[in-house]
């Protein structure tokens, strides 16, 4: 079973974590369906949701603390990430909901200096994840942030991700 997390509190239970994502108006197409490059930006949310360490002051006004935070943080930090790459399959469409999407993910690869993170987008309707509306992955790299050089994890940082593995996803052919 997953570990949630919620805007409060995360549960720091190692594994699949399942982030509640709010569909916004303003990701619908003229088709009335959520666009494909809005998906890629609920993805995103989810994985900072998930990874990413607030600055400071913000874990101070309250901001979640990540269940797993890699040793990056925003503007001036001395490591960086950079997306190497990312797929999506779309297996239908998802129109706007007001209870918004679960975006289920997880590591499938811990490399030297990069990570696969792998999603499935769902519904509060479908906690077993019987109907993704899609399945991603993306690849993304610790760089250093004067040279844009690749950095390898730290081995306490390795140890923390090791429990937010799982799987990797099959996609098509």
């Amino acid at each position: 079973m997953p570990s949630h997390i919620a805007a409060d509190a995360p549960d720091l239970t190692p594994g699949p974590l399942d982030v509640p994502i709010p569909v916004r108006w303003t990701d619908l197409d003229a088709y009335g369906h959520v666009n494909n490059a809005a998906v890629v930006r609920l993805l995103e949310e989810a994985r900072i949701a998930a990874f990413w360490q607030p600055p400071a002051e913000q874990l101070a006004l309250g901001a979640p603390q990540p269940p797993a935070a890699l040793p990056v943080s925003g503007a001036g930090a001395a490591l960086s990430t950079v997306i190497a790459s990312q797929r999506i399959e779309y297996a239908r469409s998802l129109g706007h909901r007001r209870d918004g999407v679960v975006v289920r993910l997880w590591l499938s690869r811990i490399g030297g200096a990069s990570l696969s993170v792998d999603y499935l987008v769902l519904t509060r309707d479908d906690p077993e994840g019987a109907a993704p509306y899609a399945r991603a992955r993306t690849v993304v790299v610790l760089v250093d942030a004067e040279t844009g050089a690749p950095v390898r994890l730290e081995p306490e940082t390795r140890a923390t991700l090791e429990a937010f593995t799982a799987e990797p996803l099959r996609f098509r052919d």
